[in-house]
């Protein structure tokens, strides 16, 4: 295939998905910003403890709402952000489609094929480590309080706990939580260990001409093999599915948000490269004992 029409093409794919990509980081931080005001509201601490709520029954119905409000406009946000990232996922598709039959129809080289499922991989882990990934919270619904000669039902939900974070949203809130170790462990594994691994492999398909054995592939290898973002990326599957099974006696919610998704395709398509990758090594390799056995 032509070589400026495969780049315009891939220049014209990276373009709109990081537009996309900020698209979706946009409306998921709106999201995130009214879902955390909309669980404030409904707090269980400033509720409880506040006498307003006990002498003026229309004080509760008050903030259920502007809950209510903030409800409307954060479904508004998830919903565009959806919208979104759908459009991103068929870019994604239609670019590794495009790739895929150009390799098997259209003479494109296992290089192009290459630097096209590498761009896929860019652009899912930008997003995917950008973007919340999984939100989680505990609630009561309907909350009675009797003692002291009060009695009040606090209908409705009324919330403990609520978190929505994004892979880096995480590392800074371990950071200032002081811890370093877990911080540091997600920030080298998931985050700089995938942007090295990418920037190795464009830098083998670019520049190095023949030459699968060199230091810096067996680097990416090494690194590859020590990634943790297939192990990340299952933790938050799991502590998803457990969460949303804990009985503590209060209702528990769990949801995956689009940064997972990513991420998780991020991990798939990186593993595509990888084995690629593999197997020119293993072309090249026969080759050369070819040419020994004719020598």
């Amino acid at each position: 295939m032509n070589k400026l029409i495969f780049r315009i093409i891939s220049v014209a794919f990276l373009i709109s998905n990081l537009y996309l990509g900020y698209s979706i980081h946009q409306k998921l931080s709106k999201y995130q910003r009214y879902k955390v005001a909309y669980a404030s509201e409904l707090n269980f601490q400033s509720s409880l403890l506040d006498f307003k709520d006990y002498i003026n029954s229309s004080e509760w119905d008050n903030t259920k709402k502007t809950s209510r409000d903030r409800l409307k406009k954060l479904v508004v946000a998830k919903d565009k952000a959806n919208t979104l990232g759908f459009f991103s996922l068929i870019t994604l598709l239609l670019f590794g489609g495009f790739a895929f039959i150009g390799f098997k129809k259209f003479n494109l080289s296992k290089k192009q094929l290459g630097i096209a499922l590498l761009h896929i991989s860019l652009v899912t882990l930008c997003i995917g480590i950008c973007v919340p990934f999984l939100e989680l919270g505990a609630f009561m619904q309907d909350l009675e309080v009797n003692g002291l000669g009060i009695s009040k039902t606090f209908d409705g939900k009324m919330y403990f706990f609520y978190q929505c974070k994004s892979a880096l949203g995480l590392i800074q809130t371990l950071f200032q939580g002081n811890n370093y170790v877990v911080g540091i462990a997600i920030l080298v594994f998931s985050i700089l260990s995938p942007f090295t691994k990418l920037f190795l492999y464009y830098r083998h398909f670019l520049l190095e001409k023949n030459n699968s054995n060199s230091k810096l592939l067996k680097i990416a290898s090494y690194i590859g093999k020590y990634s943790m973002a297939d192990v990340f990326v299952a933790a938050c599957f799991l502590a998803f599915l457990s969460f949303n099974n804990l009985n503590v006696g209060v209702k528990t919610e769990s949801a995956s948000l689009l940064g997972l998704y990513f991420f998780f395709g991020y991990c798939i398509v990186s593993i595509g490269v990888y084995y690629l990758i593999e197997d020119k090594k293993e072309k090249n390799n026969s080759e050369l004992n070819s040419l020994d056995e004719l020598i």
